[in-house]
């Protein structure tokens, strides 16, 4: 396959769709900021600290910055191509999704683990008002607000970051650089978006996993589904339901998930994708 064909994306045109995404995000959170501010005579801060804090609002900025993105990217880099292949959603085998699934589950924990030393080591722990508020915007105590949060984080937000950072990005770049550099740029770019340190590192190796997972597959799907369960996990074991340090308990000092939870699941996990690659591949051959 050619590199430089017509669908393949430039570095600095996946650059300037990651700016143009995040100045979305941050001007539509400021207009609805605003509007609401309007209406409940409220001053500017007090009303986009509301906004950010409302989970409802932050999903449909995302959607919105994320979607406007992908059709400019489309529009510049693959116009012709129908929009299943331009985006890789390439069908992919149920019994691998549901390993896909499985293996989200796993590894949530060492990833969170991640998340831990770098607040122990490098950044420090974050404010508890700030592990509050975001304890808060995940628990859900009615079946209205559960299925909100499930439907934001565990479908919106994993379908519109993976569309963009994986189908759009990645297989783009990989067209022009190969996929050893497409996967890097891309991984770094889902990190940046995440804009604070720990999330950004968090969110670059979520990257890098997800990202070789696709390349393996051919497809967008799998990483939607290891994506949709890694953001499940917080939603479904919540501290009221299963406390673990490291994990659901706010604390002011940085703490850590037990070994237990982080090294067997790292290793079932992973095992989990290579049997969801193997499966895909057969598929195809």
């Amino acid at each position: 396959m050619n590199r430089k064909d017509d669908r393949s994306v430039h570095a600095f045109g996946a650059l300037c769709l990651l700016v143009l995404t995040v100045a979305l995000m941050y001007g539509l959170t400021l207009l609805v900021a605003a509007l609401y501010a309007a209406l409940h005579d409220l001053s500017m801060p007090a009303a986009t600290g509301h906004v950010q804090r409302d989970l409802a609002w932050l999903t449909l900025i995302q959607l919105s910055a994320m979607g406007v993105s992908l059709l400019v990217g489309l529009r510049f880099f693959d116009p012709d191509t129908p929009l299943p292949e331009a985006l890789s959603i390439a069908p992919v085998p149920p019994l691998a999704l549901g390993l896909c699934l499985l293996a989200g589950v796993s590894l949530q924990f060492p990833l969170a683990e991640l998340a831990n030393s770098l607040h122990h080591y490098v950044f420090g722990p974050d404010p508890i008002e700030v592990q509050l508020a975001l304890q808060n915007m995940m628990e859900a105590h009615s079946l209205g607000q559960g299925l909100l949060v499930v439907t934001c984080l565990a479908a919106i937000v994993p379908l519109t970051e993976e569309l963009l950072f994986r189908g759009l990005f990645l297989f783009g770049l990989e067209r022009r650089y190969g996929s050893g550099f497409a996967l890097v740029l891309s991984s770094a770019f889902f990190g940046i978006m995440h804009v604070d340190a720990v999330a950004a590192v968090y969110a670059t190796v979520a990257g890098l996993v997800l990202g070789s997972l696709a390349l393996a597959t051919r497809s967008v799907w799998p990483g939607i589904a290891v994506h949709a369960a890694l953001n499940a996990v917080p939603i479904l074991l919540p501290e009221r339901l299963l406390p673990i340090h490291g994990f659901n308990i706010p604390s002011a000092l940085a703490t850590h998930i037990t070994p237990w939870l982080v090294w067997p699941p790292l290793a079932f996990g992973l095992g989990l994708l290579a049997m969801a690659r193997r499966i895909e591949y057969a598929t195809r051959t």
